[in-house]
């Protein structure tokens, strides 16, 4: 039974071509070890088959779920490590008693603090841990693994080994990208990047190592980045700060003549990244969400809320006579421009090299809908309302929707996908 079948594989990084025309074809049961120097495409390898790299060309079949280990951790510090484990137990399809997994990698005893208080061993073998996860399941399912052994302690890399040998035992399959020898003792095929392999006998003897049921498996991007809002409370740091630090400046130099700048403050709390890509850029946590099959893009009804009301509270604070439905609605563009500006950061995320890409340069466009929508109150007297507001906002929500919706096409094309 094929798990993951690799044909013609391209994968350029920059202007270098890293790996070119690969082929590969793992099957239930195999342990494929990659082997070669540092740059030769070992992880390259592993994320264009997980669907975190751009591919150039060719085509990866790989059966899902799957479990995925990134050197990087791929979680975030201010999740608690029962968290993680259930998490990634359901996006691997599994369920059951995760806490005898803990047992067996030995943290059950910090399963209610957060990643980020652990040690750098501890936190590999949690990232060790979801990699292996699909493995413990009853169904066939493949591992990717990159460089698992680094950071282990002997006792470790011990288990380790024994869990790989008993998972394959019982038809999981691994792909492994390694510069540690003792990983050999558990593998089947020793492929070197440059296209040359042998088989090997596998000499790890296989243990006792815990088994879950198989359950459909659930990705929850969403739920993940609600409890780490609410632990944080990233929202209102990102919005609500922006929003009460420009109004009381704007009413310290302008007091009550602000004027067209009323909108200003809703447009500060709109354009920040969405929490849930915030969240999902510490320690490569996105790539692994992204990889499971989860969409970062999540919409954070808190957020949602304090745009909407934004204008409204502004208007008060600055004594403008409103009429509070209206001054209401003023705030649906700004929750367009919200999503468009989601959309953007998303597209940057998504991009090689997430923190080099000038995409977020595309948010000066969402200056446009903001002049739009002072428009909306320009030809009005500096106490009251427009009486025919409507075509400015409805431009000035349209615009930024249109970019919402089209920017995913723009996203590059990845092995999953």
């Amino acid at each position: 039974m094929a798990l993951l079948q690799i044909e013609a594989l391209t994968v350029r990084r920059g202007t270098q071509t890293v790996i070119e025309d690969f082929n590969l074809k793992i099957d239930s049961g195999n342990c494929i070890i990659l082997t070669g120097e540092n740059g030769s495409g070992k992880s390259t390898l592993i994320e264009a088959v997980a669907g975190i790299l751009p591919i150039q060309s060719g085509k990866v079949m790989l059966t899902r779920p799957f479990g995925l280990t990134l050197q990087s951790g791929g979680f975030n510090g201010d999740e608690l490590v029962s968290e993680r484990v259930n998490h990634a137990a359901q996006a691997s399809g599994v369920t059951g008693n995760t806490s005898e997994l803990l047992l067996h990698w030995n943290l059950n005893h910090r399963s209610h603090d957060r990643i980020g208080h652990l040690s750098g061993g501890m936190s590999r073998r949690l990232a060790v841990l979801q990699g292996l996860m699909p493995g413990y399941g009853d169904e066939p399912r493949l591992c990717l693994l990159d460089e698992p052994s680094e950071g282990l302690d002997e006792e470790s890399v011990n288990t380790l080994l024994t869990d790989i040998a008993t998972l394959r035992a019982r038809g999981h399959a691994f792909l492994i990208a390694t510069h540690d020898s003792r990983l050999r003792e558990c593998a089947t095929t020793l492929l070197d990047m440059d296209g040359n392999s042998s088989d090997v006998e596998s000499i790890r003897e296989k243990g006792n190592s815990p088994q879950l049921s198989i359950a459909d498996a659930r990705i929850s991007v969403s739920h993940w980045s609600s409890i780490l809002d609410r632990r944080t409370m990233w929202p209102l740091l990102s919005r609500g700060l922006p929003l009460i630090a420009s109004i009381l400046v704007f009413f310290a130099l302008l007091g009550n003549e602000v004027g067209s700048l009323v909108l200003v403050p809703t447009f500060l709390a709109a354009i920040p990244a969405l929490s849930s890509l915030h969240h999902s850029k510490e320690a490569r946590a996105g790539d692994w969400w992204s990889a499971m099959g989860g969409r970062l893009f999540t919409v954070d009804p808190l957020s949602v809320l304090l745009i909407l009301i934004s204008p409204l509270l502004t208007t008060s604070i600055f004594g403008i006579e409103h009429e509070g439905v209206i001054w209401v609605v003023i705030g649906i563009p700004f929750v367009g421009i919200y999503l468009a500006s989601g959309a953007i950061h998303e597209l940057a995320m998504k991009m090689p090299r997430a923190e080099a890409q000038f995409v977020p340069l595309l948010s000066l466009i969402l200056i446009w809908p903001l002049l739009i929508a002072n428009d909306a109150i320009s030809t009005c007297s500096d106490t009251s309302m427009c009486s025919d507001p409507w075509p400015s906002i409805l431009m000035a929500t349209c615009i930024p929707l249109i970019i919402w919706f089209a920017l995913p096409i723009m996203h590059p094309r990845t092995g999953s996908n």
